[in-house]
């Protein structure tokens, strides 16, 4: 007797690739011995396989009914993406073995996900439905989605309260701490209905936008919000961004601070600047935040950078060299005769500006290489250009949504 003929048979099912010990009927006398190789799985969850049809057959089951083919699927890889197929929904590891036994894509769908259940008694705990983990598992109740080994806070996101009353509008944020787990909704309002605030919320990016894959994150707005790249931060409509100081980069730890570029991005020190992206003369010195100046607004323009400044006491503080009052041109007629003033020589248009400035035109002297002649507004002040980099406030502060971001980036 051959060892298929025996009254019941160890079989191991193959259809999900993994093994199961399964005590399966048999019924086979040796007729089916020289029957071609066509593996079936047969019965409750399909765990019988058979070596071919008849074998099946005669330990009685409904080929058609009751088995799905199983091929094996040693030419197929062995990633599991599971797929039920057609009326029977046949199981099978991967789209591979599924064609090897007939199907195609559009007969099969992937399996609901499974879902933990814990064994706490949750009856009668108010309403407050979750959704949690990657096969987003849906929980009536706090203590239900706790009871199946849930962290809120690290796994699960608190669904919308079936009462709200919001529009169907597609804007879509993702909400929750920087660094934590981020909960997505298509808009605001419904965000807002499960517990958020715009504060704790970011624009996502929106379906269908191409980007690169390069990894060069930015930090955007007050939150602040983080995207892979800036391209996905357009995308996704955020501004005031920042690029954030690659991992990896050794720099000292030193506290000198600077603020680069057009958004007045903040960096503890020059060499997280550079590491950012952002060269020397396009950053300038940062204001201590310690520093006590008047709170008057005369600023000031220093340096190769035009870095300007609320006030000389400012620039100072920051260790600014090269600085000029920016021109007071309120009352001075438009005549065009420019001269050089004080250690730094700083250019204005003629001696009434310099002296609303506040230098003592007797102690200035003519531009020996005056620029050309500007043009001038109907109230005869001359245009200037402000920085590339960072104007202070008068209070001696950096300006408004610097400082998070400094602090941010500054621990790096």
């Amino acid at each position: 007797m051959t060892l298929l003929s025996r009254a019941t048979i160890i079989l191991t099912a193959t259809i999900f690739g993994i093994a199961r010990a399964q005590t399966c009927p048999s019924n086979d006398n040796g007729q089916c011995d020289f029957e071609p190789t066509n593996p079936y799985s047969c019965g409750t969850d399909y765990n019988c396989a058979y070596k071919n049809r008849c074998l099946a057959e005669a330990a009685g089951f409904d080929v058609e009914a009751d088995c799905c083919q199983a091929p094996m699927p040693s030419s197929c890889g062995m990633i599991s993406s599971p797929l039920l197929c057609g009326s029977k929904q046949c199981p099978y590891a991967n789209e591979c073995i599924a064609s090897l036994a007939g199907y195609d894509s559009s007969q099969c769908t992937a399996p609901p996900p499974t879902c933990a259940v814990g064994d706490k008694d949750c009856e009668g705990e108010p309403a407050n439905p979750y959704t949690c983990g990657p096969n987003k598992c849906a929980y009536k109740t706090v203590c239900d989605a706790q009871s199946a080994g849930f962290d809120l806070g690290a796994d699960c996101c608190q669904d919308t309260r079936s009462n709200t009353a919001c529009t169907a509008d597609i804007a879509s944020v993702s909400c929750g701490p920087p660094g934590g787990k981020q909960c997505s909704y298509s808009n605001q309002c419904l965000a807002d209905s499960a517990g958020y605030n715009s504060n704790q919320c970011c624009n996502a990016v929106p379906d269908g936008i191409f980007c690169t894959a390069d990894f060069k994150p930015v930090e955007c707005g007050s939150i602040p919000c983080v995207y892979s790249n800036q391209c996905q931060a357009d995308a996704a409509g955020a501004t005031d961004c920042c690029a954030q100081v690659p991992e990896g980069v050794a720099c000292t730890a030193d506290s000198t601070p600077v603020t680069c570029g057009s958004e007045q991005c903040g960096y503890s020190n020059q060499c997280l600047a550079d590491a950012a992206g952002y060269s020397s003369d396009q950053c300038c010195n940062a204001v201590p935040n310690d520093v006590a100046c008047a709170a008057i607004y005369e600023p000031v323009t220093c340096g190769p950078s035009s870095c300007v400044y609320s006030s000389q006491c400012e620039a100072d503080a920051a260790g600014a060299t090269e600085c000029c009052r920016q021109p007071v041109t309120e009352g001075c007629t438009m005549n065009y005769a420019p001269i050089l003033c004080g250690k730094d020589s700083c250019s204005y248009e003629n001696e009434c500006v310099a002296e609303k400035s506040g230098f003592d035109p007797d102690s200035c002297v003519p531009d020996p290489n005056p620029p050309a002649q500007p043009q001038t507004t109907a109230t005869g002040a001359v245009p200037t250009t402000t920085s590339p980099g960072i104007s202070t406030l008068a209070d001696g502060g950096t300006p408004s949504g610097s400082n998070s971001l400094l602090v941010t980036i500054g621990l790096l």
